[in-house]
């Protein structure tokens, strides 16, 4: 990292006011604790000498305690499990401002929301923060309790920590201390649900486009002028001009790859964990809507096979230029006029395969997720306009594969802009969990417009294409969201304590799993997840104490995000040295 002491005056700010806390405890009869969780110290910043850099933190606060009716002082005005919010345009303890909503409904499972996204603007007329963020009164052996900060770096990009410190403590009536009882975790809350996203063992279809849009100069390609490589260890296939297919290609690899280095990195992971299938989608047979273009490609464990270059040069995943050349019934030549190809884009007939893929599975025990990459909308042959019902029948087959009975998927969406509003509306309606519904008919209604998300889509599944160059790094991020996220401590409340030390504190990459540490980007809100549970010593083995020796315990700290401009500067990451 650069001196700051020398020739370079770079900002610094600590966060802010309201993103802190923790604290307390008075105590009870029986195993009550009391907990009170403060936010203490406000941060100052300076500036740079040329350009500024600040940043600004939100958050939403869960706690799972005492029933609603029991200890209502514990919660916000939508009850259990809401505390409080910042910000919160409704005052009920659930994060909103204006039309945006961590949820719609406080009945709503709160994994199924995000916190919200806030711009530097946003923050501006905010003003600050309320504190503390958390303040609970009677916390007893099975709570838990979790804060997601939502952070927003304005100006310019910046490494961040997070820093943490015990500010004062009380013993209980055994001698021992709270912090050395209650557990805790910091992780990368990647999208921002208060969730730690644990590995799922899943089966994860790729549903890729392979239309003519894709490759051919005619249909809309930007057909880049320089060569491309692609081999990652798997064999090479090279091309003197870059297409979008190739790109694809490239981001399969890649998007294999880390799955692979994964498993071999984590113990925790099991090379059974994970199968891959995926059906290459295209239009229509000589035109004909009974007849839609699809290749599947059957699931299986060997992910290494789907991508290494046989004695032929060939795997089911690669060559992807050749395989949507033979689909489509053109030439080997993006700049060819390739008339009299199959056209159209069998969307809805790609999902449809995608749920007989799932239903044919002899074993069900991982969860299905799908991958869509789509760079169009779901023409139909011999046309140049798009009847509103072929959206409608798109939505409706998404729904039913997110939400159906017996294996729901996940479905995350690497999209583009079309030109067409309603295609790019569609494209994020069907991004989003399983379980979690289309309105179709509400989608229908606003004729296809308006906001997506309000109609059952997910931004943190939906990865927008700005750049054809970006189509390998968006494959990368959708493994990172299907991997567990990264944990940046855990233990004891003192052990995370320990670990994430004194400001500047502990780095947080923003791009784990990549080499190197990785600075987070200006204008977008990123994501922390702080969680805390009691435990119970009868039932948890990890309790190793008796849960009378923390009564009338008490603990206050602090914790404080910390960043500095990514130019000009380095920093090593902490795990080589630890």
């Amino acid at each position: 990292m650069t001196d700051i002491n020398h020739n370079l005056d770079l900002s610094r700010r600590k966060l802010l006011g309201g993103l802190g806390a923790i604290g307390i405890a008075s105590a009870g009869a029986g195993l009550g604790t009391t907990a009170y969780f403060s936010d203490a110290e406000s941060f100052d910043g300076n500036t740079l000498s040329a350009g500024e850099l600040r940043i600004h933190g939100s958050w939403q606060q869960l706690y799972y305690g005492a029933d609603q009716s029991v200890r209502p002082e514990d919660y916000g005005t939508a009850g259990r499990p809401w505390v409080n919010a910042f910000p919160d345009d409704t005052r009920n303890g659930i994060q909103s401002l204006g039309d945006l909503q961590y949820v719609d409904d406080p009945e709503d499972d709160p994994a199924l929301g995000r916190n919200v996204p806030l711009t530097c603007a946003e923050f501006d007329d905010l003003g600050d923060a309320p504190r503390p963020v958390i303040e609970l009164s009677d916390i007893k052996p099975g709570d838990e309790g979790e804060v997601t900060f939502g952070f927003t770096l304005c100006d310019n990009p910046g490494y961040v920590w997070m820093n943490g410190a015990i500010t004062d403590q009380t013993a209980g009536a055994g001698e021992d201390q709270l912090a050395d009882y209650l557990r805790a975790k910091v992780w990368r809350d990647e999208d921002c649900d208060n969730v730690f996203d644990e590995l799922e063992p899943s089966d994860l279809l790729l549903l890729i486009d392979v239309s003519g849009s894709m490759f051919y100069e005619r249909y809309g390609v930007d057909v880049l002028d320089e060569e491309i490589v692609i081999d990652g260890g798997y064999g090479e296939t090279s091309y003197d001009e870059t297409t979008t297919i190739d790109l694809v290609e490239q981001g399969v690899v890649e998007f294999i790859d880390l799955l692979l280095s994964e498993i071999d990195r984590d113990d925790d992971i099991d090379p059974g964990d994970f199968r891959i299938g995926a059906v290459l989608f295209n239009g229509y047979a000589d035109n004909d809507l009974d007849e839609p273009n699809l290749v599947e490609v059957p699931f299986t464990t060997d992910l290494e096979d789907l991508i290494t270059l046989d004695s032929d040069d060939e795997a089911p995943l690669r060559n992807l230029r050749e395989q949507l050349v033979d689909i489509v019934g053109g030439p080997l030549d993006p700049f060819d006029s390739a008339g009299g190809i199959d056209v159209g884009t069998a969307l809805e007939e790609g999902y449809e395969a995608a749920i007989d893929l799932f239903d044919s599975r002899a074993d069900t025990s991982r969860s299905p997720q799908s991958i869509t990459f789509t760079d169009g909308e779901p023409f139909p042959p011999d046309t140049s306009s798009i009847p509103m019902e072929r959206y409608e029948d798109l939505l409706t087959v998404a729904n039913d594969l997110r939400t159906h009975e017996d294996y729901p998927s996940s479905i995350f969406i690497i999209g583009d802009d079309t030109g067409f509003s309603e295609a790019e509306f569609t494209q994020r309606v069907m991004a989003g969990p399983a379980n979690l519904p289309i309105d179709v008919s509400g989608a229908t209604s606003a004729e296809f417009s308006g906001d997506p998300f309000a109609f059952g889509g997910d931004p943190a599944f939906f990865f927008n294409i700005e750049d054809p160059a970006s189509i390998p790094g968006l494959f990368a991020q959708v493994a990172i969201e299907i991997l567990p996220e990264e944990v940046v401590a855990c233990g004891t409340l003192a052990e995370v304590f320990d670990v994430l030390g004194s400001a500047p504190g502990r780095i947080i990459d923003a791009v784990p799993r990549e080499d190197g540490i990785d600075c987070f980007e200006a204008e977008i809100t990123h994501c922390i997840g702080f969680s805390w549970e009691f435990p119970i010593r009868s039932v948890d083995p990890a309790a190793t104490m008796d849960n009378n020796d923390v009564q009338d315990a008490s603990v206050e700290f602090d914790l404080g995000l910390y960043t500095e401009q990514c130019r000009h500067n380095f920093v090593e990451d902490p795990t080589l040295a630890d």
